[in-house]
């Protein structure tokens, strides 16, 4: 038992040293942990840092106006709000959630799977919403619910001009019309820059631009609205009165041949698209082809007097 019990005393007088600086300086471990994560894991952590508060936002490009030849304006942009969410952070009552849901016209289920994903930190609950809305949603004071401002495209001509200006989409991309003919020139090229945001999706800090957005220009169309609204207001009254499906117009200037007018029965509010059919898109003065009939026969008469076939006298 002696040799046995002695190199068991050996052993421990061997490990004790280390054991007793160990149980005299017990801070040591924690500060190596913490010089450790300082020095060999700084890079980690700011990258970590960095994704979750810096981020690189897209500055929207104003678009383009459209303008008559006179310019009268045919479309122009007018700034709106959209709501979003943060899912994790919207604990909301049922009670709150029906508020919600009724101001932006959507159903509970609706609303509630938009806010289940907890692991995103952005969703759109509603995008271009009116000033009353807005307000009404910011004056509820939710926890988790908030707002930007995006731009939405006005049509002050209205159906009048619709077949001829057409529309854009939720995110402003032309999808009828001028507006998408000329979307390149009109939407112009958006911007970014890297800011600093806050749990609230708060910017807190700019820190530098990437990218400076690049307005769209503004398009001058050979239409007069004077003489456009002219020709809308007779087409509906031709259309009314001979009990028409539908009709279409269009006034050219007999020198240049610009368009001054063009228009089409049914018509739809490119402001309210909410019940637009197919049959209301359908541009006829472009898509239909009309058989020329009798407007050709002046060019033949003026041809048979040119070559001296027929005199202003002659009968035909």
């Amino acid at each position: 038992m002696g040799p046995a019990f002695a190199g068991g005393e050996n052993r421990h007088r061997h490990a004790s040293p280390a054991h007793a600086r160990a149980e005299a300086r017990p801070d040591r471990y924690p500060r190596g942990c913490a010089l450790n994560a300082e020095a060999l894991q700084t890079d980690f952590l700011q990258e970590k840092g960095d994704a979750r508060y810096s981020r690189l936002i897209e500055v929207p490009a104003t678009r383009g106006r459209i303008l008559d030849r006179n310019g009268e304006a045919l479309a122009v942009s007018t700034p709106v709000k959209s709501v979003w969410a943060i899912p994790a952070d919207a604990e909301l009552s049922g009670a709150e959630r029906r508020k919600l849901a009724s101001l932006l016209a959507l159903e509970r289920n609706e609303l509630g799977k938009k806010l289940a994903d907890t692991s995103r930190d952005f969703v759109y609950l509603k995008r271009q919403v009116s000033p009353d809305i807005a307000e009404s949603v910011e004056a509820l004071g939710l926890k988790g619910i908030y707002q930007h401002r995006e731009y939405r495209r006005y049509y002050p001509g209205g159906e009048v001009t619709a077949h001829v200006i057409g529309f854009t989409g939720v995110d402003d991309a032309g999808q009828e019309g001028i507006e998408l003919a000329h979307q390149a020139s009109l939407g112009g090229k958006p911007g970014s820059r890297r800011v600093i945001k806050d749990r609230l999706g708060r910017i807190v800090e700019d820190v530098e631009s990437i990218r400076e957005a690049q307005d769209g220009r503004d398009l001058t169309l050979s239409i007069d609205s004077k003489i456009q609204n002219l020709a809308f207001g007779a087409l509906k009254t031709a259309v009314a009165q001979h009990h028409a499906k539908a009709g279409a117009i269009i006034a050219l200037d007999v020198r240049t041949g610009e368009v001054l007018a063009l228009a089409n029965v049914p018509s739809y509010n490119p402001n309210n698209r909410a019940h637009l059919s197919g049959a209301q898109l359908r541009n006829r003065v472009i898509t239909d082809l009309f058989e020329p009939g009798s407007t050709l026969k002046p060019f033949t008469l003026a041809l048979a007097i040119e070559r001296g076939k027929l005199t202003p006298a002659t009968l035909v």
